[in-house]
């Protein structure tokens, strides 16, 4: 009960304080050794395969400061509601008699990306984990259903894969996170993970192109949201082979920036590896 109180002051800090006050916190916490390596391994776990792995200790402290500022944003979602959307025609210009699968990460301001893709024009049915609906939820898992809501209609996943099939009429646009847990052995950033075959076996079954949206920094403290072309189930040999090609277009845009990933080691099913 306290802890949902503290959740809900944190909308009481004007979103213009922020990164201040996040900075002035991290300083505290950065005083921890613990503290310190535990963040670090974060940033380790998820660039330990690529060109940027020497550069996790200095990652680490954004990527505190970047989980941080995401916790208390959800709180104040016209911050977040609002990032510019660029080549947005792609999903307005979408083939109306089809279903479009949108691919996206837990990356960045991902909590307001639905919305303000509505906002430019594309409104989303969103794939939600029936658990973040209940009334039991943390107050943190409640807010941010709010934000997310403000998008489009969410769409329990409690059938599998056969219900959300069921849900893929002409002209739906389906938002599926790229970055779940679940049984099947991918590559991402060169690491073998186990995240989830869905998106690309849904949008084979019922021949729907597969856009992936993106984030990327604009400048010091902006962000931007990036349209792909979309991907032919059909291009690829099999759906495997399909959700390989999302990934390392989503790897790469992750990439460009590590920090701003939430809760790397926790986004994937683990192949008998120790917890950073």
């Amino acid at each position: 009960m306290l802890v949902d109180l503290l959740q809900h002051t944190r909308r009481l800090v004007p979103a213009r304080a922020l990164p201040g006050m996040v900075s002035r916190r991290v300083d505290k916490l950065w005083e921890s050794e613990e503290f310190r390596a535990q963040q670090e391994r974060q940033m380790r776990y998820l660039l330990e395969f690529t060109d940027r792995a020497a550069e996790a200790p200095d990652l680490a402290r954004g990527y505190t400061e970047q989980m941080m500022l995401r916790s208390y944003l959800r709180w104040h979602p016209r911050a977040i509601t609002r990032q510019p959307v660029r080549n947005v025609e792609r999903l307005t210009g979408r083939d109306q008699s089809r279903p479009l699968v949108m691919s996206f990460m837990h990356h960045a301001r991902y909590d307001g990306l639905f919305a303000s893709l509505s906002r430019a024009g594309a409104t989303c049915h969103i794939m939600t984990w029936p658990d973040a609906l209940e009334k039991t939820a943390p107050a943190l898992i409640k807010q941010h259903i709010r934000v997310v809501r403000r998008g489009g209609p969410l769409v329990p996943a409690t059938g599998g894969t056969a219900g959300l099939v069921a849900q893929m009429k002409p002209g739906v646009m389906m938002a599926i996170a790229s970055d779940v847990a679940s049984r099947t052995e991918i590559d991402f950033l060169g690491r073998r993970v186990l995240g989830s075959f869905g998106a690309a076996r849904i949008a084979a079954i019922t021949n729907s192109p597969v856009v992936l949206v993106t984030s990327h920094r604009d400048g010091d403290s902006g962000s931007y949201l990036q349209v792909h072309e979309a991907l032919e189930p059909g291009d690829f040999a099999d759906p495997g082979a399909l959700l390989a090609e999302m990934m390392r277009l989503h790897g790469e845009a992750v990439l460009a920036w590590p920090e701003a990933l939430d809760a790397p080691w926790s986004r994937w099913g683990h192949l008998d590896e120790p917890a950073p």
